[in-house]
């Protein structure tokens, strides 16, 4: 497996707004996304799309409240085909993959350490906080995952994800 850096750290906060000026006003983060209906603001210090990422749960579909505190941890990959190592690589070790999501920008797995901790590894597109500066639009789709023994989900083999076409329409139909 081939980690390249943590990539983002989600945070679950008692008061977003709050929590957006405290990291943007005190600790000079700029925000690249924030989803009012579903919260959740996704913050940079230049480098990539989201380098911090704070909650407080408006929005939930369960309507479920949830404590503050750490949602999960997030490592960078550099390639669709290090994603597909990497997924290998938990399943060779018995680790249950939770899910995995397209998020437009970046292509994700999720999964616990052993003390349940959420942990998430992703391969982003690259330029992605450029191209979509201003938001991703509410365009996350879930992803199939398998089991060990099972074959692996055809997405993993898309290494020229996104094609051309794909990243033109997510760009085109992107809703901010």
């Amino acid at each position: 497996m081939a980690l390249t850096r943590i990539g983002h750290v989600n945070l679950r906060v008692r008061d977003q707004d709050r929590s957006k000026k405290f990291y943007t006003e005190a600790l000079g983060f700029d925000v690249a996304e924030e989803d009012p209906v579903h919260g959740g603001v996704f913050m940079t210090l230049g480098d990539s799309f989201h380098t911090l990422d704070v909650s407080d749960g408006r929005g939930r579909m369960d309507g479920e409240s949830r404590p503050p505190g750490f949602v999960h941890v997030a490592f960078l990959v550099d390639s669709m085909k290090a994603l597909r190592e990497a997924y290998i690589s938990l399943l060779d070790h018995e680790i249950p993959i939770d899910h995995a999501t397209n998020h437009v920008n970046q292509r994700s797995i999720y999964f616990k350490d052993p003390d349940g901790n959420g942990l998430e590894i992703y391969y982003e597109i690259p330029k992605a906080l450029q191209l979509f500066y201003g938001g991703r639009g509410d365009d996350d789709t879930p992803l199939p995952v398998s089991k060990p023994g099972e074959p692996l989900p055809d997405w993993l083999f898309e290494d020229d994800w996104p094609r051309p076409e794909v990243l033109e329409e997510a760009l085109a139909n992107r809703r901010i």
